[in-house]
């Protein structure tokens, strides 16, 4: 009987709590990869605007580079400056997405053990909001910087790269719906404080 009542009437918290956690490790075991990787393989890939590359000879007559957008390059012996840089095109938001996990984890194992509609989850809720609205632009920013660093070693010392602001507008309204939520319970909390005064 136990059984079918969790069958029909699931904890969602908890389930919602068992995917951030594999979201957590399956997030650490591609970084993890991801840096052994770069740092064991001698080239690593660097995304170039093709308005600073020729066309290359294997293309045919008649056939060119568009003027707006990327080609791999791939890039022999990199120093080890160069694996940093290659690495801080992925690595920040990596971090930001693990921290992002780690705080929803331990904001839905509270709402479990306690009443959702407290004090400590609307705090824990706008913190992690203020994750996401700084740390996703500043981490797209560090990425931006380490792909400009990384075309320096293809344009003669001269920095170019492709800026692509498309990352911020998840960030940005990811953040901002975690804010509206972490509104939602804190009136919810007033309105059963209220609730509670009158019984």
């Amino acid at each position: 009987m136990r059984i079918l009542d969790r069958l029909r009437r699931p904890d969602w918290l908890a389930e919602l709590q068992a995917v951030i956690t594999c979201g957590l490790v399956a997030l650490a075991v591609i970084s993890v990869a991801s840096t052994v990787s770069t740092l064991n393989d001698d080239q690593i890939m660097v995304a170039l605007p093709t308005g600073l590359l020729a066309a290359p000879d294997g293309l045919g007559p008649g056939v060119t580079l568009a003027a707006h957008g990327t080609v791999d390059v791939t890039l022999s012996d990199p120093t080890a400056g160069q694996l940093v840089a290659s690495l801080l095109t992925v690595l920040p938001s990596c971090l930001v997405a693990a921290t992002v996990l780690g705080l929803l984890l331990s904001t839905v194992r509270r709402a479990r053990r306690d009443q959702p509609f407290r004090g400590a989850i609307v705090r824990r809720l706008r913190a992690l909001a203020l994750v996401v609205l700084i740390g996703g632009p500043l981490a797209a920013t560090a990425e931006a910087i380490a792909a400009l660093s990384l075309s320096s070693r293809f344009t003669d010392g001269g920095f170019s790269s492709v800026l692509d602001l498309a990352p911020l507008g998840p960030w940005v309204l990811t953040g901002f719906g975690l804010l509206a939520i972490a509104e939602i319970v804190n009136r919810g909390r007033a309105l059963r404080a209220e609730l509670d005064t009158v019984v």
